[in-house]
């Protein structure tokens, strides 16, 4: 044998073993290394340097070749601006590519997860994503798949199930790009459930997305949306909502076993729905009204994407109308809007029928009159009939609240009460549209707005229509409003003496019922109508003198003047029956009547009140003025017979104004007397003149406080003498 290939041999031999030897120390210690990094605190260590970011905690882990690692009760969380992250696994094991560890870059080609547990939800804590700069490593994870899904949270909404998922994705450290591969999630027996209230059962789920690669200066957030391809097929039975009103008119809702049907399948490309897509959702309900009766009807909603989106719900009325709706929508285009979904308004028309009860009306009132002397409030169910087009309500639409509370305030009193309205919207000349709004009060009181706890009238039955006008861009200001009620109940007439002068003229006792048709602007303002106070057995001080009979009051209402409160209320007039009055000496009339017009006078809305304009009055005879001046047992014996002589018609001015009562140019005559009149009442002071004449008689009085005279020479020309009053 040739000693120099045996001596070769044997060196081969010798570096092989030793080489093989090598290999074997390199792998000891990397199984010792390896498997010290993934058992002791060394790896957590390493790998949680930014535990407010992200943290991987694991069991126990092993690794018996170089890239491949196996790890036991795995456990990740992240959080990144305004969502935290985490997932829990029995069990996780892949390979790592070595090699590309050298170009910086992590790629995992494999991973293998067991029992899977994962959830998504949004913080109000942000943490800020760091600013982008070079040189960070890349993770490259093409396939992430597991078996054994067992849930997946997303907030509230919780997923489970016996799934199976395949992820992927690409991320460049530092700010880099990121790319979600195409990926898929499985489930089989799916529940769904919001906050433990159960929505979907045995379900079957499967989706699949992707996100194309993108940095976080080009898509944040829901943006990523745009650049995302999504697909879900879904089926399942749903559970049922079981609707509840207790004595007091709220309702509750809640979701209980049933058997309804969901299917979807949609397609979701960069943005839109792609045509094809459709979903339906039945769900039954169970209501339940005050009495413990049960009735069980269907929710029904379907999405069908052509080339637009069509949309269609139907709920009937449930528990004495606590939920009902049946819409039809038509979306044009299947895009939709992420950041700005209200943009979805103008591309729908269609039409929306249907009832919800509100805890609140009060949004109904800031919505349809935007005026801020008007409220509608209180709980209530709001049942409305609306046509769409092109986002807008359209002509036709109604709306109705079967009860409300209506609080309006009007020339500083304030109307308050309960009833039911209806609105509606009609087309304008111009093609706009006009609102119109009808509240009919079954009870209201009425108050002074700085005397809310002493209503001093209370009624049935008014009712209050407001329309705007054609420019709707200023509704508050173009709304028109039109109160009207009959027969309200005036329970105490002294309430209106804090309008009146009560030296000269007020009220002492009596009831009486009030009635109105006004017409109000857009501030609450009155612009034109009537008042009628009707009094019965009135008692009243009237120039020192105590009355007592019927009253009647009609004013007409024209506004002249809105920032004084000035009006005309020319035509107005006031009717006296069955009065009784006793003057100061205490001599007493009964029987007599008047009646008084009023064809031009002007009224001052304050407090007092202020009026002034001509008179015509018409009365039984004149005893009531002859009283005005001095007592009867004063005046001459044959001025009574004037009384007894009928009827006498009488014109004149009055002014009353603050404490000053001004009866100017009062001339009373009929076939057989005249009668002249001026009289003052300003404070405690009394100042006139008059002037009777019966044939060939006639006498003169002055007033002067207390004390009168009388002149019956020249009478006339006495008279003729005095003064003009001045108030």
């Amino acid at each position: 044998m040739n000693p120099a290939p045996l001596s070769k041999r044997r060196s081969i031999i010798f570096w092989m073993r030793r080489l093989l030897i090598a290999v074997i120390a390199v792998y000891v210690l990397y199984l010792i290394a390896g498997n010290l990094f993934l058992n002791t605190s060394l790896g957590p260590s390493a790998i949680n340097r930014k535990p407010e970011k992200f943290q991987m905690q694991w069991a126990s882990g092993s690794t018996w070749w170089p890239g491949r690692v196996s790890l036991s009760e795995v456990k990740l969380q992240g959080h990144v601006r305004h969502t935290q992250w985490s997932v829990r696994a029995a069990r996780a094991s892949g390979r790592i590519g070595l090699l590309p560890l050298l170009r910086r870059e992590l790629h995992v080609p494999y991973v293998s997860v067991k029992e899977v547990d994962g959830s998504v939800d949004h913080v109000d804590t942000e943490q800020p994503s760091p600013a982008p700069r070079p040189g960070g490593w890349t993770l490259r994870f093409d396939r992430i798949a597991s078996d054994s899904v067992r849930r997946a949270g997303f907030g509230e909404l919780s997923l489970q199930g016996q799934g199976s998922a395949e992820f992927g994705f690409i991320k460049q450290l530092r700010g880099g790009p990121m790319e979600v591969l195409p990926s898929t999630v499985k489930f089989t027996h799916a529940r769904l459930a919001q906050d433990g209230r159960e929505w979907l059962r045995d379900g079957t789920l499967d989706a699949r997305f992707a996100i194309a690669r993108h940095t976080r200066a080009q898509a944040q957030g829901l943006d990523k949306l745009l650049l995302s391809d999504i697909q879900l097929d879904l089926q399942g039975t749903t559970a049922a909502l079981a609707v509840a009103m207790d004595a007091q008119g709220h309702g509750s809702f809640e979701t209980v076993p049933g058997k309804g049907q969901a299917k979807a399948a949609l397609k979701f490309s960069r943005g839109a729905l792609a045509s094809g897509s459709q979903l339906r959702w039945q769900m039954p309900v169970v209501s339940t009204d005050p009495k413990g009766a049960t009735h069980t009807d269907h929710v029904q909603v379907a999405l069908d994407v052509d080339h637009d989106m069509t949309l269609t719900a139907y709920m009937p009325p449930q528990a004495h109308g606590v939920f009902g709706l049946d819409a039809d929508l038509r979306v044009t285009g299947n895009r939709i809007p992420l950041r700005d979904f209200a943009s979805l308004l103008p591309r729908t028309s269609g039409h929306v029928a249907g009832q919800w009860r509100f805890s609140s009306l009060r949004w109904l009132g800031r919505f349809f009159t935007k005026a801020p002397w008007l409220t509608l409030d209180g709980a209530g169910d709001v049942a409305a009939n609306v046509r769409v087009v092109d986002g807008k309500v359209a002509a036709g639409s109604t709306f109705s609240v079967p009860q409300v509370a209506v609080v309006a305030e009007v020339m500083s009193n304030r109307i308050e009460g309960s009833g039911r309205a209806e609105g509606r919207f009609d087309a304008g000349a111009d093609g706009g549209l006009l609102p119109s709004l009808n509240i009919v009060l079954n009870r209201f009181h009425v108050a002074a707005d700085d005397n809310l706890r002493a209503p001093y009238v209370q009624g049935n039955d008014l009712h209050l229509d407001l329309a705007a006008g054609e420019d709707l861009a200023a509704l508050r200001d173009s709304l028109r409003a039109h109160l009207t009620f009959k027969g309200a109940s005036i329970p105490d007439l002294r309430i209106y003496n804090r309008y009146l002068p009560s030296q000269h003229l007020r009220f002492d006792g009596g009831s009486g019922v009030l009635s109105g048709d006004l017409h109000l602007d857009g501030k609450g303002e009155i612009g034109s109508g009537w008042l009628r106070v009707a009094g019965r057995k009135a008692q009243m001080r009237v120039a020192g003198m105590a009355l007592r009979g019927d009253i009647g009051i009609d004013t007409r209402l024209r506004r002249a003047d809105l920032a004084r409160r000035n009006f005309a209320v020319d035509g107005s007039s006031i009717t006296l029956d069955n009065i009784s009055f006793s003057e100061p000496g205490g001599e007493t009339r009964s029987g007599w009547w008047a009646r008084i017009a009023l064809p031009r006078a002007r009224l001052d809305w304050n407090k007092p009140l202020s009026i002034g304009g001509d008179a015509n009055v018409k009365m039984k005879d004149v005893g009531f003025l002859l009283s005005l001046f001095s007592r009867q047992k004063e005046y001459p014996k044959w001025v009574f017979r004037l009384v007894d002589a009928g009827q006498a018609q009488v014109r004149g001015r009055v002014q009353w104004r603050r404490d000053t009562l001004v009866l100017d140019r009062i001339d009373a005559s009929n076939d057989r007397f005249d009668l002249q009149a001026r009289l003052l009442l300003r404070g405690k002071n009394r100042n006139g003149s008059l002037y009777a004449k019966w044939g060939v008689l006639s006498v003169g009085v002055q007033a002067n406080g207390a004390q009168n005279s009388f002149h019956l020479l020249r009478a006339k020309q006495w008279y003729d003498a005095q003064p003009q009053l001045s108030p």
